[in-house]
Parts: C-alpha cells; sequence; structure tokens
C-alpha cells in the first residue's frame, strides 16, 4: 500500500512540474500601454501640455534647453496665456486613442492622438512627432495633422500599433480610434 501511494505521490510531483512548464509556454506578454513606452509617454505628456495651454512647457519639451524661452519678455508671454489656464493646468488626458508610427526604428516616431477637448469635450486629433537624439526625446506639433509623407521611410509607410488608455469600453475605443494618418 505505501508503495502505491508513492508511486501516486512521484505521479502527481511530475504531472505538476510539467504542467508549470507549460504554463510558462504558452503565456504572453501583456501588450503594453502607451504610459510604458517612453516615446509614447513623451509624446501624450507633450500633447496633454498642448491641450492645457502650457506652451513654456511645451516649448521645453522641443528644445531641452533651459536658457531659451518660447516669447521675448514676460508681457508677450503674458498675453498669449489662455483664460482659462488654470482651470486646466492639472488636468491630464485620460482616454484617448493613439496611433504610434516608428518611421526610423528607434529614433523617429509620430504619434496621432484622438482625446475629447478640455473645453468644448469635442473629439479631436492631436498629431505629434518624436525623436531621440542621444538619450532625450524631442516633440514638435503637426499642425493640422500629418501627411503620408511624414510617416513614409525610404518611399515605404512606417509600421503603425495601435494603443488606448486603459479601461475604455468597446464604444470608447471606437469613437477615441484614430484614424491611419497615409488615409
Amino acid at each position: 500500500m505505501k508503495k502505491i501511494l508513492i508511486f501516486i505521490s512521484i505521479i502527481s510531483i511530475v504531472g505538476v512540474l510539467a504542467s508549470c512548464g507549460k504554463e510558462e509556454a504558452t503565456t504572453e506578454p501583456k501588450p503594453k500601454t502607451c504610459e510604458q513606452i517612453e516615446p509614447c509617454k513623451t509624446a501624450l505628456q507633450y500633447a496633454t501640455y498642448l491641450e492645457q495651454g502650457a506652451s513654456d512647457k511645451s516649448y521645453n519639451m522641443e528644445t531641452k534647453d533651459e536658457n531659451l524661452v518660447s516669447y521675448d519678455d514676460e508681457k508677450e508671454a503674458k498675453e498669449h496665456v489662455l483664460p482659462d489656464y488654470k482651470k486646466y493646468q492639472n488636468r491630464k488626458i485620460e482616454k484617448y486613442g493613439v496611433l504610434e508610427y516608428d518611421v526610423i526604428p528607434g529614433k523617429q516616431y509620430i504619434y496621432k492622438f484622438r482625446f475629447k477637448d478640455f473645453r468644448t469635450g469635442e473629439v479631436k486629433n492631436s498629431t505629434v512627432g518624436v525623436r531621440k537624439q542621444e538619450k532625450e526625446y524631442f516633440t514638435n506639433a503637426y499642425i493640422g495633422g500629418a501627411l503620408k509623407s511624414d510617416v513614409t521611410n525610404n518611399g515605404i509607410i512606417a509600421k503603425h500599433k495601435r494603443y488606448y488608455s486603459t479601461g475604455l469600453t468597446q464604444h470608447e475605443k471606437d469613437v477615441l480610434g484614430p484614424d491611419l494618418i497615409e488615409k
């Protein structure tokens, strides 16, 4: 009887160990979110600054030079601050869809965000370019959106990925899913 129990115990242990190996082999990594990818996170922060009306913060992300200023003097800078800036200065773009184009792999990206405007609540697009120089990311806005030629490298349209903010319903994904730039 003891031999049968020992044999069953050994079979059980081997079965458990074998199933552990199978779980590891079939487990796929969870898809990353925009916030987990450094250039996308940078582009989202830049789009947020633009949406807030924080032109000095967005200008700093474009230049990365503390000595450069976006306006010649303080008076001119104050004239360009939106009257409701204080109301939106701490708000973040929370619900969005984004297309990521890896134009020059690992060096240049274009992100097309779709989200609700802070002030009007209407759905809008914001396109942000991100380029990597050494270990820093520099940004730029595409006024009016990017063109097909902007997402092309050597005549080939760059591959794209879609990301959504976490917790969106399928309906929200349908509404906030940006159209392809190359169309």
